[in-house]
């Protein structure tokens, strides 16, 4: 076997690579590097943040490893940093004459270093850093197979990377799911506490969500589960870009302990709409599965009104933040309504995410309006409306017509508006229509 494929099986072979052993195995790495390539110097160097310095990680020099916190910025070294944004390996025979190396001249002369080879460092596709290999007391010609040889233990050094970072974010999840587990005992305990009244009607709320149907629109149920899916993926990777300003920002020891709480706060807020989510999907799914063959009644139930559209624009808020705009909710606290709870939180997902996707691109300052009244023969007066960009007259005759879209080819089923419909005219036995005014506006009417 050759002796850089017997190196780098060993390497790729060692428990320390997955098992999250950040600092031994880039000592591993390291050694493993000096050992096939036969030279003097190996070290680890990662961007910043802002990609304009890195800083050293990990230095060998001989058999002695240092960790001193040596930096590079780009406006110093402007030529070898343009270089690297090639994200190829740096190949200089003669380091001190290579138009991508000299400007190390004085630090070449010093170590006595003639060769260099620096190799990109990869974590989940994009260059975070090098491994820089130099050679000493003479110039060194690079062989194709030593190159290809570094770059491939270059590549140990995300899959390294990859294991510390999926283990940290674990163990911070773990965290958090106790913190929310603690959180929902003690709100369990409050609810336990309240008024005999107020805490029959949630009760009897959240088992009309549970046994909700959608009936004839089972046609639509892809639809109505990518709603609660698509905001937990967004908060997902909210906290995983959260996550690793965390870790980034402790490695490079550039982030404050207030800057340190605000994250894990956002981490902690993420993770609870994560699970918030995906626990109504499962919700969906099995109502889904249960009403798929036959038609069932949905049953109503008192709902403090203001309180169910609050709490449902509170879990999009990822979806809703992206933009951003910041739904402005006109209810009476005191309305309470008999109606079907699950009904009322399809129409307002689909209208929030309609418009967030759909309405702002050009606006300026997004807004969405949402009202609630009962007039003199109590009926329900519901009204939505954002200032986005509007319907042409051609969209207002076709909205609600199923599979009409206006962007078939970003993933638009044409269903949402059409379901919407659905679930108004026979759920709620009201009436649907449009508003004429600038933006997007929709009146609901049906009996409270």
């Amino acid at each position: 076997m050759d002796p850089f494929e017997h190196i780098l099986l060993d390497v790729s072979a060692s428990p320390l690579i997955d098992l999250g052993a950040w600092e031994q195995a880039s000592q591993l790495i390291l050694q493993s590097l000096q050992k096939g390539l036969a030279v003097q110097r190996v070290s680890l160097w990662l961007y910043d943040l802002d990609e304009q310095s890195m800083v050293c990680q990990l230095l060998l020099d001989a058999e002695v490893f240092a960790t001193e916190p040596l930096r590079l910025q780009a406006n110093q070294f402007p030529a070898y940093f343009q270089a690297l944004r090639r994200e190829r390996a740096i190949v200089a025979h003669d380091a001190r004459v290579d138009p991508q190396t000299a400007e190390f001249l004085d630090y070449l002369q010093n170590y006595q270093i003639f060769s260099m080879l620096d190799l990109p460092v990869r974590h989940l596709g994009k260059m975070i850093g090098i491994i820089c290999c130099e050679h000493t007391r003479s110039c060194r010609h690079w062989s194709d197979n030593e190159v290809r040889f570094a770059a491939a233990m270059a590549d140990q050094v995300g899959r390294a990377l990859n294991a510390d970072r999926f283990l940290s974010a674990q163990s911070q999840l773990e965290q958090l799911n106790l913190q929310l587990e603690l959180r929902v005992e003690q709100r369990s305990q409050q609810l336990a506490d309240t008024d005999e009244l107020v805490r029959r009607a949630h009760q009897q709320m959240e088992a009309q969500a549970r046994l909700a149907t959608l009936g004839g629109i089972v046609a639509g149920v892809a639809h109505e589960v990518n709603s609660p899916l698509g905001v937990a993926l967004t908060a997902n990777t909210l906290l995983e870009q959260r996550l690793q300003d965390f870790i980034f920002g402790m490695r490079a020891r550039s982030i404050s302990a207030s800057q340190a709480m605000n994250l894990l706060a956002q981490m902690h807020e993420s993770s609870l709409l994560v699970t918030a989510n995906l626990q109504r999907a499962q919700r969906l799914m099995a109502q889904f599965k249960e009403t798929a063959a036959h038609q069932t009644r949905v049953e109503s139930a008192p709902v403090a009104f203001r309180q169910l559209v609050v709490d449902l624009l509170a879990s999009l808020t990822p979806a809703t933040r992206q933009v951003p705009v910041f739904p402005d909710v006109y209810i009476d606290p005191n309305l309470t309504l008999i109606t079907a709870a699950d009904v009322w939180l399809q129409i307002l997902t689909n209208l929030v995410i309609n418009s967030c996707l759909h309405a702002f691109h050009g606006t300026a300052h997004p807004a969405i309006s949402i009202s609630a009244t009962l007039n003199d023969q109590h009926e329900l007066q519901f009204v939505y409306k954002d200032n986005g960009c509007g319907l042409t007259p051609q969209v207002r005759q076709q909205i609600f017509e199923p599979f009409f879209t206006t962007k078939p080819n970003a993933g638009g089923t044409g269903l949402g508006m059409s379901i919407l419909k659905q679930l108004v005219e026979k759920k709620l036995c009201g009436e649907l229509k449009l508003l004429e005014e600038p933006g997007f506006g929709l009146q609901i009417s049906c009996l409270a």
